[in-house]
């Protein structure tokens, strides 16, 4: 996958399977320009396809 694209379908957390929210505050610049979410459960970053993003 992309960074490019819009995702229209539900994401869960890779790590507790928690539904993550449409509307999302992002918590960095790289959510902010590609997309992407932190679990508000877990604290796990994701892409926008619900991708766990490694450090």
């Amino acid at each position: 996958m992309s960074k490019l694209g819009i995702n229209l379908k539900e994401v869960k957390c890779p790590n507790c399977g928690a539904v993550q929210p449409k509307v999302r505050t992002p918590k960095n610049f790289s959510q902010f320009l590609w997309g992407g979410n932190t679990c508000a459960n877990c604290g796990t970053e994701m892409d926008k396809f619900g991708k766990e993003i490694k450090k």
